[in-house]
């Protein structure tokens, strides 16, 4: 792991402005170009990553994805294939899943820039689910989910629990956090123990006017452990920034070698509650 002094301007919207006094590199530096690379690998979806190139911090220009770089995906050591280019990302073929327990690299190639190689990753085993209970809170309207699973060794932070809602089949909340609550995941031993507060009626609004309101009467309970290098840049990250890498930082977190970037695994468990 390392931290770098990192100037990237893709990620940073900038309003042209007529400068008033000489350009001075002692404050803004220049370097000239390399990679940077967000990129994940999952255990329920295909491989993806981003991959655009840094600018001068003065520069005011579009950011632009590159899409002919060689993006080549390692498995426990080995070649195992190369990301395509699909409108803005490189992704793996749809049955390349990450497989739990395995370690990964990506290494990158473009004729105009440094080669990029991320450090290797491993992606960690999804948890076990001891337990779960549901309780209905009805002055509230609200069912109360409590979790029980398997301490895979990270810290509290590495966890995430969120649901999807269902009503007679029907998909009525994919994945929207702002409708769910819960407390923050507390460790006790090896056993890690989450309360999920769910709603029990979903409305549906059709330009800020209610048309539909949906009894939920069963969840898709997703439980997610996040590997330390998401958490490391994250954390990395000033509370006053959004999306990161925004000049002039000196400590923002990295493992790439050649260029700047996160590489990070994410395991998923799926459970079914009924209400």
């Amino acid at each position: 792991m390392k931290l770098n002094k990192i100037l990237l301007g893709p990620l940073l919207l900038l309003t042209a402005c007529e400068l008033t006094r000489p350009y001075d590199e002692g404050i803004f530096p220049s370097a000239p170009p390399v990679l940077v690379c967000f990129a994940r690998i999952e255990n329920d979806r295909p491989v993806s990553a981003y991959l655009f190139p840094t600018v001068q911090a003065l520069d005011t220009s579009a950011a632009n994805f590159i899409s002919d770089a060689v993006v080549e995906l390692y498995k426990d050591g080995g070649f195992l294939e190369e990301l395509q280019f699909e409108e803005d990302q490189y992704v793996s073929a749809p049955a390349t899943l990450g497989a739990p327990g395995s370690q990964y690299q990506l290494k990158v190639r473009h004729n105009d820039y440094p080669d990029l190689v991320s450090e290797v990753v491993l992606l960690p085993p999804p948890v076990d689910v001891f337990d779960y209970t549901v309780n209905y809170n009805e002055p509230a309207s609200q069912y109360n989910i409590s979790l029980s699973f398997s301490h895979t060794g990270q810290d509290a932070a590495s966890y995430g629990v969120f649901a999807d809602l269902y009503a007679d089949g029907q998909l009525v909340r994919d994945r929207v956090r702002t409708a769910l609550s819960g407390s923050e995941p507390f460790i006790e031993n090896d056993t890690v123990r989450f309360n999920l507060i769910v709603p029990s009626q979903v409305t549906r609004f059709e330009d800020f006017v209610p048309v539909d309101t949906f009894s939920i009467d069963s969840a898709a309970v997703f439980i997610r452990v996040i590997s330390e290098e998401y958490n490391a840049y994250r954390a990395s990250v000033p509370d006053d920034e959004i999306g990161g890498f925004f000049p002039p930082k000196d400590d923002l977190f990295t493992n790439f070698e050649g260029g700047y970037g996160v590489l990070f695994t994410v395991s998923t468990k799926r459970i079914e509650v009924k209400f």
